[in-house]
């Protein structure tokens, strides 16, 4: 199994990091000379096409080509709209061309360093009462995301859906609550005739969307020195139906007990996680597959 990689230097105090000490504005600086300085920062975390740089005592750059501008445009939208909801602050975002990457390009995302405990190492070595603690802020933020309702589905900023319910290729982009719901119907369909779902789940319909994060988990939560809960990793949010937000940490296999307490204090309808999970096979083993009005409104203009 691949580990993600890490460099102890990222998070020692005493390391110079490349910012450190010179007079700059980070958000006039150009795109190549930030870039550059990437380049010679040390590592918090690198695994597949993304990874996070320690550019300086406050500041990090995430980037890679599975980090898209988008994240970036949406922890603004939700730094605005969210005042309770804790994550790092975002500083600047950009994507660049790289046509040999999936998306075509590599993302770019500088934001605040957050100093405390990521709970992907720890989570297991807290009591139950801290673990408590914890998914009971998460509880109370996804609350919060679930407060603005928006009749349009998908990643604030355009661009294809990702996350546990759109495939490891994404899906979308779906421009139209009608279009999402052809999709997940499509889905659904594709499930039923290959045998993977039962043929009397009915068809699906969601009468709105919410912001969801999308990833929930220990691996993308930091606890600061006065015990509160910071999210992180926003790569999978978007507007979707609340549901979403239960059904991908009941199925996240790595923390189990976070799913398990975390599960009750969420948007979590019985019929509706049936409905959900009964797409699960046509999303994933019949990628390619989507309704014909999709294929249409995709396809490129010539």
């Amino acid at each position: 199994m691949f580990e993600p990689i890490v460099d102890p230097a990222a998070r020692d105090p005493s390391t110079k990091f490349p910012l450190d000490g010179l007079s700059f504005d980070i958000s006039s600086m150009p795109q190549e000379t930030l870039v550059a300085y990437g380049e010679t920062a040390p590592v918090i975390y690198s695994f597949g096409g993304g990874k996070v740089l320690r550019l300086s005592c406050d500041l990090v750059l995430k980037c890679g080509t599975a980090v898209l501008a988008s994240e970036g445009e949406t922890m603004k939208y939700v730094m605005k709209n969210f005042p309770g909801v804790r994550l790092p602050r975002v500083h600047r975002y950009f994507n660049i061309d790289y046509p040999v990457s999936y998306f075509g390009v590599k993302g770019y995302i500088v934001m605040d360093y957050l100093d405390g405990l990521s709970l992907d190492n720890s989570w297991d070595q807290l009591d139950h009462e801290a673990q408590k603690n914890v998914v009971n802020q998460v509880g109370a933020m996804v609350k919060e995301l679930r407060s603005i309702h928006s009749d349009n589905p998908g990643v604030i900023g355009g661009g294809m859906s990702r996350g546990t319910w759109f495939s490891d290729y994404g899906a979308g982009p779906f421009k139209t609550k009608e279009m999402f719901e052809k999709w997940i119907n499509w889905k659904l369909g594709l499930s039923k005739y290959f045998g993977r779902a039962p043929l009397d789940v009915p068809q699906i319909e969601y009468p709105y969307f919410v912001l969801t994060h999308g990833d929930l988990s220990p691996r993308n939560l930091i606890l600061d020195a006065n015990d509160q809960v910071w999210m992180i990793d926003w790569g999978c949010a978007g507007f979707y139906p609340p549901i979403f937000e239960a059904a991908s940490v009941k199925h996240q296999r790595q923390f189990p007990s976070f799913a398990e307490l975390l599960l009750p204090l969420l948007y979590n309808d019985a019929d509706e996680m049936v409905q959900l999970e009964s797409c699960a096979y046509g999303i994933n083993h019949v990628v390619l597959s989507v309704p014909p009005e999709m294929e249409s409104a995709n396809r490129p203009e010539t």
